[in-house]
C-alpha cells in the first residue's frame, strides 16, 4: 500500500515512527498529524433462491472473465447495508432485502490495497436478473453447478462460496442415541441448560433433530409434544459457533415446525432470551411474541429475560 509523503495539514514531509505501541505510522514531525492507512471497505450479497445463488461474470478489470458475488466498494455517504443493496441492483438487476450478516472477509496483502468484504445473506424482492453495465453475465447456480475454483474472481468470494456449499451439504435427520449424548456434551461445553436428549429420542412425543456435517454433529433441535394441550414445545435450537449464519438454525426450526404440524397440534411454543440474535430468525419464520419471563425462572438459573414465542397452526 502506497504511503503518503507529505502532511495534509502543514505540508511537512512525513516520517515513519512508532505510534500506538510499536506500530510504525507516517507522522508529521511538526504538527503531530498521524496518517492512518485504513483498509478499503466493500460490501456484497449472497442472494439465494430455491437453493441456488446469484453469481456475476465480470466484464471489467480486475479479474475480467471471472465469476463472483455481487459486491463493490462502499461509498462515503452510505452504510455497508446500503452499498450491498446498491451493488446487487447495479450488477445483477435485482432488488434485495438483507437477511443476515454472513461474514467479514479480509483481502489484499502488504504489497496491495488491503480491505474487508462485508457479506450479507439476501433474497430478491423485485427486479429482473440481468447483467449490469460492468458485467458480462449473471445467473443462478446450485451447489453442484458452481464454476470451478480457478474461475472465481477473488479469494474472499471463494471462501464465502466454500462456506455456503459446505452448509448446503449438511444432512438433517432424526438423531441417534449417540448423537443425543453428543448434544448433551455440546450443551455442557457451551454453558447451555441441561436436557435429557436421550428421552427426546426415545419418546413418541419427542424429537431430537440432528444437523450433521460429514458424520459430525454441528447442530440440533429438540421438540416435545403435549397431546392433552395440543401444544408443541420447541425446547432448544443450537448450532456450533463456526457453523452459524449459514441457515442451519433456520432449517432446524423449519423442520421442527413441520414435525409439530404433523402432530396436529394447535401451536408450537419456544422461549428465547431477549438478547439472543436468533430472535430475528424465529420472527421471520412465523413465530410471534406471546409473553415474557423477566429474569431467572425454573430451570433457568442466572438466565436473562426471555420472550415466549408462539407459532399458530390455526387449528
Amino acid at each position: 500500500m502506497e504511503t503518503p509523503n507529505f502532511c495534509p495539514r502543514c505540508g511537512t514531509e512525513l516520517e515513519i515512527m512508532p505510534r500506538s505501541g510499536e506500530r510504525m505510522r507516517p507522522v508529521c514531525p511538526v504538527c503531530g498529524f498521524v496518517y492512518y492507512l485504513n483498509p478499503t471497505v466493500a460490501a456484497g450479497t449472497l442472494v439465494e433462491e430455491n437453493g441456488r445463488i446469484v453469481l456475476v461474470l465480470r466484464k471489467a478489470e480486475p479479474r475480467a472473465g471471472y465469476w463472483g458475488l455481487p459486491a463493490g466498494y462502499v461509498e462515503a455517504d452510505e452504510s455497508a447495508e446500503e452499498a450491498a443493496i446498491r451493488e446487487t441492483r447495479e450488477e445483477v438487476g435485482l432488488d434485495v432485502e438483507l437477511d443476515d450478516l454472513l461474514g467479514v472477509y479480509s483481502f489484499g496483502d502488504e504489497l496491495h490495497r488491503r480491505g474487508v468484504l462485508i457479506l450479507y445473506a439476501a433474497h430478491a424482492v423485485g427486479g429482473l436478473l440481468q447483467a449490469g453495465d460492468d458485467a458480462a453475465e449473471a445467473d443462478f447456480f446450485a451447489p453442484d453447478e458452481l464454476p470451478p475454483d480457478e474461475k472465481i474472481a477473488f479469494r474472499t468470494h471463494h471462501q464465502a462460496l466454500r462456506d455456503w456449499r459446505r452448509a448446503r451439504a449438511v444432512v438433517y435427520r432424526l438423531a441417534t442415541l449417540e448423537e443425543a449424548d453428543a448434544a448433551t456434551s455440546i450443551n455442557r461445553s457451551h454453558g447451555e441448560l441441561e436436557r435429557d436428549f436421550v428421552a427426546d429420542v426415545r419418546s413418541p412425543q419427542g424429537m431430537l433433530l440432528a444437523a450433521v456435517d460429514d458424520s459430525t454433529l454441528v447442530g440440533f433441535a429438540s421438540v416435545t409434544i403435549a397431546p392433552a394441550q395440543r401444544i408443541g414445545h420447541l425446547n432448544q435450537v443450537f448450532v456450533l459457533p463456526r457453523y452459524r449464519r449459514w441457515g442451519i438454525g433456520s432449517e432446524l426450526i423449519r423442520r421442527c415446525i413441520a414435525f409439530a404440524r404433523d402432530q396436529q397440534v394447535s401451536g408450537l411454543l419456544a422461549a428465547v432470551e431477549a438478547t439472543n440474535p436468533a430472535m430475528v430468525v424465529y420472527i421471520k419464520l412465523g413465530f410471534r411474541v406471546s409473553g415474557f419471563l423477566n429474569g431467572p425462572g425454573p430451570g433457568r438459573p442466572g438466565r436473562e429475560a426471555a420472550l415466549f414465542l408462539g407459532y399458530d397452526f390455526g387449528t
